[in-house]
């Protein structure tokens, strides 16, 4: 053994075991700070000088490596680990020099010139600030905030400060934080680190630079995968993976248990309850059709958008209506789990305030230059007109008059008066017609369950299909003979159909919420079961067998959004998410979460098939089934590549929004350590030149299946178990 093999072993040794120590210790602490806080495990794990020493040693020994194995040839490989190294340096520059804190300030008061910092201790300013006026607006016609607005007294002129938009002055970034209940006080953040954040900018634009220019640089990993796809002879590609999650979904959204009536509860007729529908009424911060609330209602109480043939509307209107018909079909719980009680408290709360008119804020009222929206038994201004007065206290007994009498026609008028009132009342703070058209169109094709049992059955047939019968498929990957063909075009049709279905809910969801939808976990499910089977067709150009992949990550991702873990109600943006570089980083995580869940699933149809082929040999696997497993490993490296990219692309332009909203690029949160430990742990599997154990097909599967656990961790584990700010994403 030469002293220069020698040396590098021991270099690798080094880098590669600091970087998977680093990944354990970050793992643990983000465990333990759920017991002891977060200044505990910034103190004992992220900023002590063990944990500093371990990444300069990882960056010293890696670049070192990259020094002797002449990785110089190779630039854009060499500037990804230089951007990365840069960018540990700018981190440690504001660790040591950048400072933090905040800065209260009333209107009246004189100027500050100082600020306090996060230790608690009082900091000079180079600068006076005083506040000229806060202002808080709304979105049009509601009470949700859209933007918070410091107007302060800098320099000798004034500056506004709001969320996403920042302030620098000499070398000093404010940024807007908190106000005061009265509205008459803010709270600023401020930043002076005015070498660190360069350093660790400068590293993001290199990086974002080098990761393109990878994809272009010859004999790369990503390129010399590419090319053993191109000339293989075994299979085009593969087929999917387990899920044993129909189980899951038989029970998850059942409602509570029915009373034993034999007897339906009374409802309106359909035409009638449509028409009550079609009102109007505020409800989660904005003006909605009457239809949203009654979907979520049902939903709520029923686990479903209708119950037994009745539709949301007739359910909720049932309720108003035929209180005593209804009140049988939901049944207290006493006993079981807290949880469980809670959930039919919780139901109890919303029938009460539903039947009691609470909810129902339906009455929108004029004053000045705003409106405000009143149900009939709220307590209404003194100032309102007698007409407008009586017809909110009386207009809705009127219409329980006439559907007791059963003349719904003149129920109808009723409704439609209302809707008039409505029009007239809230002019100009109204959503446009179309929107109203394409929300009432949503909440009726809005049928995820069946989609996603339909995406979770396509798919695990097709597994069984390819993977647990390998004779059924022909030399190359692709079901053999007509029957196989037909199955493999059907299977693209059903795909197909699939995307389209997604698209529309994904368009009409955007179109009436004004923004990308991509604000809670619902949305951001939704996103990526629609990306996945998007990208699964296109795939499929070229490797006719990824549809299984797409049907069964699909149907998941479909399942989640739709078992009640997620909320599915539109709703405003919150100030601080009205940034378009977090629907950026969003799609790119998400993005990477579809492709490396693809690379799982490969590995997991790929390990299947080798068990297969060794149970039916009695033996190890012959040449073409090694052939088959290797194939999918090139198969699973091609992927792999841009996945582990969007990753680390999304990981930093998060950082990057952090940075403009709060005031710092990286605050060790839950959600944004595992998303760097996901990133440190797949990017063993894309150095198979230097670990030897990655060259070898069967563990690279297997490394792939078991590396997913970060990202569900990621994912799911940070938002219902270790929590922290990121946990509603």
């Amino acid at each position: 053994m030469t002293p220069m093999i020698s040396d590098n072993r021991i270099l690798k040794g080094i880098a590669f075991g600091c970087i998977a120590l680093l990944a354990c210790v970050m793992a643990a602490a983000t465990v333990l700070e759920k017991t002891y806080g977060s200044a505990f495990v910034a103190g004992h794990f992220y900023h002590s000088p063990v944990f500093f020493i371990m990444w300069a040693l990882a960056a010293v020994s890696g670049l070192l490596l990259l020094y002797r194995t002449r990785s110089w040839r190779r630039p854009a490989t060499m500037m990804i680990h230089l951007s990365f190294v840069l960018i540990l340096i700018g981190a440690f520059v504001t660790h040591i020099s950048g400072t933090t804190g905040t800065l209260h300030l009333r209107l009246g008061d004189s100027p500050a010139e100082a600020y306090i910092d996060d230790d608690g201790n009082s900091r000079s300013l180079p600068f006076t600030v005083g506040l000229e006026s806060f202002d808080i607006e709304y979105y049009p016609g509601t009470a949700a905030p859209m933007d918070y607005i410091s107007t302060v007294r800098l320099g000798g002129q004034d500056v506004r400060i709001s969320m996403n938009r920042i302030c620098r002055y000499e070398g000093y970034r404010l940024y807007q934080a908190a106000y005061d209940e009265d509205a008459k006080g803010t709270v600023l953040s401020v930043s002076h680190d005015p070498y660190g954040t360069t350093l660790t900018y400068t590293g993001y634009a290199l990086l974002l630079l080098s990761l393109i220019g990878f994809f272009f640089q010859k004999k790369s990993g990503f390129r010399q995968a590419l090319q053993r796809l191109a000339v293989s002879s075994v299979p085009k590609t593969a087929a999917l993976l387990l899920f044993m999650v129909a189980s899951v979904s038989a029970g998850a959204a059942s409602g509570p248990a029915a009373s034993g009536k034999s007897a339906a509860p009374l409802v309106l007729p359909d035409s009638v309850a449509q028409a009550y529908g079609k009102m109007l009424v505020y409800y989660n911060d904005r003006v909605c059709p009457m239809q949203t609330l009654a979907r979520d209602f049902t939903m709520k109480l029923y686990g479903s958008p209708s119950w037994h043939g009745m539709s949301a509307e007739q359910v909720l209107s049932g309720w108003i209506f035929f209180y005593d018909s209804w009140r049988g079909t939901v049944l207290p719980q006493t006993e079981g789990s807290a949880k469980q009680v809670m959930k039919s408290r919780q139901r109890e709360d919303v029938i009460q305030m539903v039947c009691s008119a609470s909810l129902l804020k339906i009455f929108p009222y004029r004053s000045g230059d705003s409106v405000t929206w009143y149900s009939s038994v709220d307590r209404l201004p003194v100032d309102i007109p007698d007409d407008q007065w009586i017809f909110m206290r009386k207009v809705m007994s009127l219409a329980g008059e006439s559907v007791a009498f059963k003349d719904y026609g003149e129920a109808v008028s009723i409704f439609r008066k209302i809707r008039e009132y409505q029009d007239k009342e809230a002019d100009g703070f109204l959503p446009a017609e179309s929107r109203i058209r394409a929300e009432r169109i949503y909440n009726t094709a809005d049928r995820l369950k069946a989609v996603s049992m339909l995406c979770l059955t396509a798919g695990l047939l097709l597994f069984v299909l390819f993977s647990v019968f390998p004779s059924q498929t022909a030399a190359d990957g692709v079901p053999a003979g007509v029957r196989g063909r037909c199955i493999h075009r059907l299977s693209l049709v059903v795909a197909v159909m699939v995307f389209a279905y997604l698209s529309l809910l994904f368009g009409l969801r955007w179109y009436v919420a004004g923004h990308a939808p991509l604000a809670n976990g619902f949305e951001v499910m939704l996103f990526l079961a629609w990306h996945t089977m998007m990208l699964s067709i296109f795939i499929s150009r070229r490797f006719r067998m990824i549809l299984p992949f797409g049907f069964l990550l699909t149907g998941f991702s479909l399942l989640v959004a739709s078992i009640g873990e997620s909320d599915p109600r539109i709703s405003h943006l919150m100030p601080v998410l009205s940034s378009p570089l977090l629907s950026v980083h969003v799609m790119c995580m998400m993005i990477s979460y579809t492709l490396l869940g693809l690379v799982m699933l490969n590995g997991v149809m790929a390990l299947v098939r080798y068990a297969v082929d060794r149970c039916r040999t009695g033996q190890g696997p012959d040449g073409r089934s090694a052939g088959y497993i290797s194939y999918m490993a090139d198969f699973s490296t091609v992927i792999l590549y841009p996945a582990v990219f969007f990753l680390t692309t999304g990981t930093f332009l998060g950082a990057v929004w952090a940075n403009v909203s709060w005031g710092r690029y990286w605050a060790w949160d839950p959600k944004e350590v595992w998303a760097l430990i996901t990133l440190l742990i797949y990017a063993f599997a894309l150095h198979g030149s230097s670990l030897k154990r990655f060259r070898d097909p069967v563990f690279f599967h297997w490394f792939c299946v078991l590396a997913f656990l970060s990202v569900l961790i990621t994912y799911f584990g940070v938002n219902f178990i270790l929590g922290g700010l990121h946990s509603y994403a």
